[in-house]
């Protein structure tokens, strides 16, 4: 044999034995239980009253909040404003100083499928009719409504409160 062959097969023999050795000793199992071994605590079972003892308050759904809130409106004296007005709007497409030419707008807004209505006003002692389209609960209806007449009639109209 060729010596460094013979070499390390020596080395590979020392080290070989050197492990047989050594690594038993390393590995006795005296951190085993070191790591296995952990004290759990566990509690004792909690002690709760009998149900009939606790009073519990009754939760009110929506649906059933929303009936209640039906009920009082209903017995509510109809003669009398809401409390909270219903907030809409409406789209001015034209303020006139004559009535006939306010309803002439009117008709080509209806003829046009919008439905519009005359609002007559009057400020300063002067009275004006102004056309409106509407009203919305919503104002990006009229938002749409406003650009498609922009764009079809050329008519640059504004979104008011109502009424």
């Amino acid at each position: 044999m060729e010596a460094p062959l013979q070499q390390r097969i020596v080395g590979a023999i020392v080290l070989v034995t050197l492990g047989v050795i050594f690594i038993p000793a390393l590995l006795d199992g005296s951190g085993y239980r070191s790591r296995q071994v952990q004290d759990i605590e566990i509690r004792e079972k909690p002690v709760f009253p009998p149900l009939t003892q606790k009073t519990v308050e009754p939760i009110i759904t929506p649906l059933e909040k929303n009936k209640k809130e039906q009920l009082k409106q209903q017995q509510a004296d109809p003669k009398q404003p809401h409390k909270k007005p219903i907030k809409s709007f409406a789209l001015q497409v034209g303020t006139f100083s004559s009535n006939e030419n306010a309803e002439k707008m009117r008709d080509q807004m209806h003829k046009a499928g919008y439905s519009a209505f005359v609002y007559k006003s009057t400020a300063k002692g002067k009275t004006t009719y102004k056309v409106r389209i509407g009203p919305e609960l919503e104002r990006s209806v009229l938002e749409k409504i406003k650009t498609k007449l922009k764009k079809s009639k050329k008519i640059d109209g504004y979104i008011v409160n109502h009424p």
